[in-house]
This record gives structure tokens, C-alpha cells and sequence, in this order.
């Protein structure tokens, strides 16, 4: 049975992190913001593409999307056989949900992912006070946008190894 799984939620609560774990357990699953070409950062306004971009100054966050190349996931979707997992969150999501057979919302508190962007090293988004303020802003409003679309909500505030057992044990009783 092929099933594709995304997996989603804002800035620092773990979905890379999931995804990396999900594979260590022998699972085939793609942080699909990292694989190159696959995202496009673009200025609001014009659309322009965007070729430096400082994550730490709120009012460049602010004037852009960060824009999945729908064509390049289909692709990417069609090579893949059996359960496959794919993680990542854009600003067309509402363009890319129907790809997907299920749809996992990783939901923390501010608290925990204030903790979390404070200590990222792999991505500069979101660790400074600003970002984080402007993330807040709309995280509420976003994450009820996902549950109406379907999301099965996971507690992102819990270990990762509990948070990876909840996502697989739902898709275990969805088979």
C-alpha cells in the first residue's frame, strides 16, 4: 500500500528533527524545505525570488513567502512506493494539502518552541525575539487553518522518540 504522509507545524516544533528519527527507524522520509530546489523564497509583493535572506530581521520575514514548487513534490511523490513521510510547511500549503493521504499538525507551546529557535543551529529562523513575536502572531490562527483541514494535532512539547511513536502508531491504525 503507498501512503504519503506530511507531516508539518511552525518553525521549531521538530519536523525536522521527526523526519530524521522516522528514518533512523528505517522509514523513508524527506525534510522536503532542505532538498535544494525544492523551495523558493520570494518577495510578497513582486514575486521576486529572493536570493539572500537574513532570518533574524523581521521585516525581511515579514515581506516573504517561502513557496514549495508543487510540480517538483508531485515528482519528487511519484518515485516513492510503500509509506513514505515527507515534512516541511510553506506559505501555499493550502496548494499542496491535497497531495497527501494524511496529515500530521506538530503543536507546541511558545514556551517550548521559544526554547527550541533559541538553540537552533541549523536554520537561523526565528531566533531572535522579533521573529519569534511575528511567529506567535499567526501560529493560533495557522495551526486551526491545518486541524480544519484534517490535521491529526501531535504534542510537540513531548520527547521526540514519543512524539515520532504517536505518528507512527496513528498511521498503523489508519492501515
Amino acid at each position: 500500500m503507498n501512503k504519503s504522509i506530511l507531516i508539518t507545524g511552525v518553525a521549531g516544533t521538530g519536523k525536522s528533527s521527526v523526519c530524521d528519527e522516522l528514518e533512523k527507524l528505517g522509514y523513508k522520509a524527506f525534510g522536503i524545505e532542505d532538498i535544494e530546489g525544492m523551495f523558493t523564497l520570494s518577495n510578497k509583493e513582486t514575486g521576486k525570488k529572493i536570493e539572500t535572506y537574513d532570518g533574524y530581521n523581521v521585516e525581511q520575514v515579514k515581506k516573504h513567502d517561502w513557496k514549495c514548487d508543487i510540480d517538483k513534490l508531485k515528482e519528487l511523490m511519484s518515485k516513492q512506493k510503500g509509506i513514505v513521510f515527507y515534512a516541511g510547511v510553506a506559505s501555499n500549503m493550502d496548494d499542496i494539502l491535497s497531495l497527501f493521504d494524511m496529515l500530521f499538525l506538530l503543536k507546541a507551546s511558545p514556551e517550548t518552541l521559544t526554547k527550541r529557535l533559541n538553540k537552533r543551529k541549523s536554520n537561523k529562523f526565528g531566533g531572535i525575539k522579533e521573529v519569534q513575536e511575528w511567529l506567535f502572531s499567526w501560529k493560533d490562527w495557522w495551526e486551526e487553518s491545518m486541524v480544519s483541514n484534517g490535521a491529526i494535532v501531535i504534542d510537540a512539547n513531548q520527547d521526540l522518540k514519543k512524539v515520532v511513536e504517536d505518528i507512527i502508531n496513528k498511521v498503523k491504525i489508519s492501515e
